[in-house]
């Protein structure tokens, strides 16, 4: 693999934007918008003409320590995109088939069909696109000083775990509908450690994040005691007890990462769609990655495999993204794969309103 040192090793002299691509007014505005929308802190990265030309942080990621370029935040469900490219990397290397029934993969707490079709099992990229059928939508993650800290066994049988927390199963026909399920994306999670013999955390460490040189990026529960981290608050400015929660549902909502890394993992998109930019995964995985699903109701998802799909007039892709949300955290990702423009956005602000922060950036990326 071609790696992209270049721009990583001016990132890492210089510790400060690559170009600035937004003025001093524009800070300013986006500085006034943090503040409207009561968003503490914010880690912001643009790319444009597939490099990355922007990246700061902004406001205070706990106390009076402000966020900088090295400043770590949860990433909630823009977990379920590297998720995603995880599973293509090992459908390439013919571990899986992610066109097969995901009890297939399991050792343990194997899949039962839905009462109507109970020989019916959802695929891995059933999961991924979210019309397996499956329950739960998402997660509040636990105190870190709980005593005990559910396994992902225990998540999907609802063992050890908040009392309104059911057993992960299918509650709908596979792929009659698509209903955005993190309970499907615990069975992925759980998939990957029966095969590979080892946590989720610690495959897609040294299979994804690794070698994209996401140096500020890990999967898991906590963080070193050497991680700048941006600590959770709620709407009211409080911060999270502890300054975070704990999910043990990894590949649904345990990214710690900074925008800058993020963007690598958009940038590894746009090289798999250019024949002369050698990436680890191909262009026929991204292409399946960003199909929008089609269910049996004949309604066209925009949808594909970890993340939403924008799609143009005539129905072809033109940009893909995600949001996520966990507790005292919000965040935000967009590609143009046309013009290899986009933004991430992380902040530690429980359900904050990113909707005029994004057509800042939006407008900016247009116009410069």
């Amino acid at each position: 693999m071609k790696k992209r040192t270049f721009t990583l090793i001016i990132f890492l002299i210089t510790s400060i934007p690559i170009y600035c691509q937004l003025s001093k007014p524009e800070e300013d505005k986006l500085d006034s918008l943090m503040k409207k929308s009561k968003i503490l802190g914010a880690s912001l990265s643009i790319i444009k003409n597939g490099e990355v030309v922007y990246n700061k942080g902004f406001g205070i990621s706990s106390g009076s320590n402000k966020v900088t370029e090295k400043t770590i935040f949860q990433a909630a469900s823009l977990s379920k995109f590297p998720t995603a490219l995880l599973f293509l990397i090992n459908a390439q290397n013919q571990l899986f088939d992610i066109d097969n029934e995901i009890n297939v993969y399991l050792k343990t707490n194997k899949l039962k069909g839905f009462k109507s079709e109970p020989n019916t099992i959802p695929t891995i990229s059933q999961l991924l696109s979210h019309t397996g059928g499956m329950n739960i939508h998402g997660f509040l993650g636990y105190k870190t000083d709980r005593k005990k800290i559910p396994t992902i066994e225990n998540v999907i049988e609802s063992k050890h775990t908040f009392l309104w927390e059911p057993k992960i199963q299918i509650k709908n026909k596979v792929n009659s509908e698509f209903k955005y399920s993190g309970g499907g994306y615990c069975y992925l999670q759980k998939i990957i450690k029966d095969t590979k013999g080892e946590p989720f955390r610690k495959v897609i460490q040294k299979e994804l994040i690794q070698p994209l040189n996401m140096q500020n990026s890990f999967f898991g529960l906590n963080p070193s005691q050497g991680n700048d981290i941006a600590y959770g608050h709620y709407k009211n400015g409080k911060r999270v007890h502890s300054g975070y929660r704990i999910y043990p549902q990894e590949a649904a909502a345990a990214l710690w990462t900074t925008s800058f890394d993020y963007s690598q993992l958009l940038l590894e998109i746009l090289a798999s769609l250019n024949d002369d930019n050698p990436s680890i995964l191909t262009k026929e995985s991204i292409n399946s990655l960003m199909s929008p699903t089609k269910t049996t109701n004949g309604k066209l998802n925009k949808y594909g495999l970890g993340v939403g799909v924008q799609l143009d007039e005539n129905d072809k892709v033109k940009g893909i993204g995600h949001d996520g949300a966990n507790v005292g955290y919000s965040s935000l990702f967009y590609l143009n794969i046309i013009d290899g423009s986009g933004y991430v956005i992380l902040t530690n602000r429980h359900f904050a309103d990113l909707s005029e922060i994004r057509s800042l950036i939006k407008e900016n990326i247009v116009e410069n």
